[in-house]
């Protein structure tokens, strides 16, 4: 189950698209989303994660300004479950996501994402897919990764 936000012109290519693969949601399905939400238990969830995302988020700052601020500028979301951090010192993104992988820890070069504007050396960083207790390790890899 989903929605989508398209554009007028494209509403019957994306309607023929989902007629094409399975027309609708089974009516079970939908009586079962419909019963969590009516019951609270959606919203409930969505407080939950937004809490977590908080938590991973502060600790993923905090080991970023602790290990690597002297690399790295990072100004922590207010929503969301990714950050991005602008490289200070005419750093490489690309040189530090290809060490960080090395290292065990993915990062994205952000370079790449520009396409008329100049390109800002930056990485983004996800944090809602991992435990608060690997954050600090994989940051701490990361600075290795640097630091050679």
């Amino acid at each position: 189950m989903g929605y989508a936000v398209v554009p007028t012109s494209l509403v019957r290519a994306f309607v023929t698209a989902r007629y094409l693969m399975d027309r609708q949601p089974s009516s079970l399905c939908q009586a079962v989303v419909a019963a969590f939400m009516e019951e609270g238990h959606f919203a409930a969830h969505i407080r939950r994660m937004r809490e977590m995302y908080r938590s991973q988020r502060d600790v993923l700052v905090a080991a970023l300004r602790r290990r690597l601020g002297d690399h790295l500028t990072v100004d922590p979301p207010d929503q969301g479950m990714h950050l991005v951090a602008y490289m200070r010192r005419g750093l490489s993104d690309v040189a530090v996501e290809r060490a960080g992988r090395e290292h065990g820890v993915i990062v994205g070069a952000m370079s790449r994402m520009y396409v008329e504007a100049p390109a800002q050396s930056a990485l983004m960083l996800g944090f809602s897919g991992y435990p608060r207790q690997i954050i600090a390790p994989a940051i701490a890899r990361l600075a290795q990764a640097l630091e050679r």
